[in-house]
């Protein structure tokens, strides 16, 4: 199976996040990219694609309800199909492409 070619059992995650600048939140922003690190791959300062199962994103939302703070942090996570992934326009990097993830 080509890399660029998603399994049959992942979806594509967008995962997009904002939090402020402050000594908590920056302690949160770590813990957070190291959570989604091993998930997905990071493409922008706080953006990370990933492809996931079911049971791989229901663990990871277990995670992250225990890390955000919702009244401070901004988590957006864009749930997309198939399609999506090869109908991705990217400049200046390559296209989404599913990589073994090393769940932590």
């Amino acid at each position: 199976m080509s890399e660029s070619v998603m399994r049959r059992d992942t979806l594509f995650y967008l995962m997009v996040y904002d939090l402020p600048d402050n000594r908590a939140a920056n302690k949160r922003r770590k813990r957070l990219h190291d959570l989604l690190s091993g998930y997905g791959t990071r493409v922008q300062y706080s953006v990370f694609e990933c492809f996931l199962t079911a049971v791989q994103f229901a663990r990871l939302r277990v995670r992250l309800d225990e890390l955000i703070q919702p009244e401070e942090d901004c988590l957006r996570i864009y749930v997309l199909d198939r399609g999506s992934v090869k109908r991705t326009v990217v400049y200046g990097s390559d296209r989404p492409r599913q990589v073994s993830a090393i769940v932590l």
